[in-house]
C-alpha cells in the first residue's frame, strides 16, 4: 500500500531548510581545509579527488539517472534497487583498479603531474563513496522519502564538521586524517540513506527483494542499456573534457594554481546549495509527467521553476561576486589572495548550473539521450579549444591565465551550453526561450547593481565612522551589514518587480496570506 507522498512544495521546503542548515557546515569545512593544508596540498587534494570523481561520473554513464527515473515510476520495485547495487559494485571495482594503476610511476606521473601518487587510492575511495551517497539520496527522493533523508544528512554533517574542527584545533588535521574523517562522514551518510529507504518500504508493506531473478536481470539490463548506451559517448567526452582542463592547469601552472581554482569552485558550490535542493524534485515531476505523456505539464514546470531557481542562484552569486575579496580572506587568508578574481568569476557558475540541471532533466526524463550525446561532442570541441587558449603559455598559442583562465572558460562555456539545451527543449515542450533569455540578463544586472551598491555603501559607512585600521572583527561586521542591506534591497526589488525574480504578484499575495495565517496560528497557540 502506497503511503501518501508529501507535496512538492513541502518536500522542497524541507530540502531547502536542510541545505540552508548545511551551508554553515559547508562553509566551516571550506574555511578550515585551505588554511590547514595550504595552497599546494589543497591543490593536490582537489586535483586527485576531482580526477576520480570524474571517473565515477564516467562509469555512471547516466545509469544513476535511469535508476532514479525508473524508481520514481515504480516505487515498489525493490528488485530494481538490487540490480543497481550490482552496477555500483562494478563502479567501485573499476575505480579502485584505476587507482592501483596510478601507483605505477609512468602512469601516475603522466596523469597526476606533481601530485603524490599515494593519494590515488585514497581519492578513489572518497570519490566512490561520494557518488554512492548521491545515488542513495536520489533514491530517497524518488521514493518520496525526502524529509527523513535530509534530516539524517543534516545531523551527520553537523557531527562531521565538529570532528573536523576538533582535528584542526588539536593540530591533528593532515591530508591522512582528513580522508579518514571524510570516509567516516560519507560512510555514515550512505548507511543512513539506506536505512531510510528500508524503513520507507517496510512502512508501505513492500517486501525487500534485492536479488532479482534472471528474467528481471535481463529486463533491467535491456532497460538500462537502451537508456544509457547513447550516453556512453557523452560520458566519455565529459570525462575527457573535465579531467583534461584540470590536467592542463596542473601541467602548466602547478598545484598552487590548482588550489586557487579549487577554492573558487568551493565558494561557487556554496551558492548552489540553495538551488540544488529543488532540481532533483522537479526532475522527479518531469519523469512522472512524461510517464503520463503530459508534455504541457513539463512545459509548465520548466516555465515556473527555471526563472525562480535562476533568481535564487543569482541572489547568492551576485553577493559572492561583489564580496569576493572578503570571502577569500575568510576562507583562505593571505596565502590565497591570488584566488580573488577566480572566486569572483566562478561566483557566476551556479546561475546556469541550475538551468543546466533542469534543462538536462527534460532530456533525461523523455529518454532523448542522443541529444545529450551530440551536445557533449559539440561542447568538447569549443570547450577544449577555450581551455587551451586560456591556459596554455604564450609560446603555445595561449594566454597563460592559470586559475583565472579556467574560471572564465568554465563559466562562459556553461552559459553557452545551457542556453543551447534550453533552446532545444523549447522545440518539443511549450517553453518561451527568448523571454527566458531576457530574464537571465535583466535579473543578473539588477542583482549585481544591488550587491555592489550594498558593498560600496557599507565600505563608505565603515570609512566615515573612522574606526581606525580595519581588523578581522570589523571586516566581518561590515560583511554582514552588506549582506543585510543587500537582502533588504533584493526584497524591495521583489515587491516592485517580482517578475525579475521569477515570481508573480499573485504568488506574492498568496505567500503573504500564508505568512499571516502562520503568525496567527502561532499567536493563538
Amino acid at each position: 500500500m502506497q503511503r501518501p507522498t508529501p507535496t512538492l512544495a513541502r518536500r522542497y521546503g524541507f530540502k531547502l531548510l536542510a541545505n540552508m542548515a548545511s551551508v554553515p557546515v559547508y562553509l566551516a569545512m571550506e574555511a578550515i581545509l585551505p588554511r590547514a593544508l595550504g595552497p599546494q596540498m589543497y591543490g593536490n587534494y582537489s586535483f586527485a579527488t576531482n580526477l576520480f570523481q570524474q571517473l565515477s561520473g564516467f562509469l555512471d554513464m547516466g545509469t544513476s539517472t535511469c535508476f532514479y527515473n525508473a524508481l520514481s515510476r515504480r516505487r515498489d520495485e525493490t528488485a530494481l534497487a538490487g540490480f543497481y547495487l550490482r552496477v555500483s559494485l562494478g563502479v567501485a571495482v573499476v575505480s579502485l583498479l584505476a587507482a592501483l594503476l596510478m601507483l605505477w610511476p609512468p602512469a601516475g606521473g603522466l596523469l597526476m603531474p606533481g601530485v603524490p601518487l599515494w593519494l590515488a587510492p585514497l581519492a578513489a575511495l572518497w570519490a566512490f563513496l561520494t557518488w554512492w551517497g548521491r545515488v542513495l539520496r536520489s533514491m530517497n527522493d524518488a521514493l518520496g522519502a525526502t524529509i527523513p533523508s535530509e534530516l539524517a544528512r543534516t545531523v551527520i554533517s553537523l557531527l562531521a564538521v565538529a570532528l573536523l574542527g576538533l582535528l584542526f584545533w588539536g593540530d591533528l588535521l593532515t591530508i591522512e586524517s582528513l580522508f579518514a574523517q571524510q570516509y567516516l562522514m560519507l560512510g555514515a551518510t550512505a548507511l543512513a540513506f539506506w536505512l531510510v529507504s528500508r524503513r520507507h518500504w517496510r512502512e508501505c508493506g513492500v517486501p525487500l527483494r534485492l536479488r532479482p531473478d534472471r528474467a528481471q536481470m535481463r529486463a533491467y539490463g535491456r532497460e538500462f542499456f537502451d537508456y544509457s548506451h547513447p550516453l556512453f559517448v557523452q560520458a566519455l567526452l565529459s570525462f575527457f573534457m573535465l579531467t583534461a582542463e584540470r590536467w592542463l592547469l596542473q601541467w602548466f601552472d602547478g598545484s598552487a594554481q590548482q588550489g586557487f581554482f579549487a577554492l573558487s569552485q568551493k565558494v561557487s558550490m556554496a551558492c548552489f546549495l540553495f538551488v540544488s535542493a529543488m532540481t532533483p524534485l522537479v526532475m522527479r515531476e518531469f519523469s512522472i509527467a512524461w510517464g503520463r505523456k503530459d508534455v504541457p505539464a513539463m512545459g509548465r514546470l520548466l516555465t515556473r521553476f527555471a526563472p525562480l531557481l535562476y533568481a535564487v542562484a543569482a541572489y547568492f552569486s551576485c553577493f559572492t561576486l561583489a564580496e569576493g575579496a572578503a570571502l577569500v580572506d575568510f576562507f583562505g587568508g593571505a596565502q590565497f589572495a591570488a584566488a580573488i578574481l577566480p572566486v569572483q568569476i566562478m561566483a557566476l557558475y551556479p546561475l546556469h548550473q541550475a538551468y543546466g540541471q533542469l534543462a538536462g532533466s527534460v532530456f533525461h526524463a523523455t529518454g532523448r539521450t542522443r541529444v545529450l550525446r551530440n551536445m557533449a561532442a559539440f561542447e568538447c570541441v569549443y570547450g577544449f579549444a577555450a581551455a587551451w587558449f586560456l591556459l596554455a603559455p604564450g609560446h603555445l598559442g595561449g594566454l597563460g591565465l592559470g586559475a583565472t583562465g579556467l574560471a572564465v572558460k568554465t563559466v562562459a562555456v556553461q552559459c553557452i551550453t545551457v542556453n543551447l539545451y534550453l533552446w532545444l527543449a523549447s522545440r518539443f515542450i511549450p517553453f518561451a526561450f527568448w523571454r527566458n533569455a531576457a530574464h537571465q540578463l535583466l535579473c543578473l544586472a539588477a542583482l549585481l547593481a544591488l550587491a555592489f551598491g550594498a558593498r560600496e555603501a557599507t565600505l563608505f559607512l565603515a570609512a566615515a565612522m573612522g574606526a581606525g585600521a580595519p581588523g578581522a572583527l570589523d571586516d566581518i561586521v561590515r560583511f554582514c551589514a552588506s549582506g543585510v542591506l543587500y537582502s533588504f534591497l533584493a526584497a524591495a526589488l521583489c515587491l516592485v518587480a517580482p517578475g525579475l525574480l521569477g515570481l508573480t504578484r499573485r504568488e506574492l499575495r498568496e505567500l503573504a496570506v500564508r505568512l499571516r495565517s502562520a503568525l496567527c496560528r502561532r499567536r493563538g497557540g
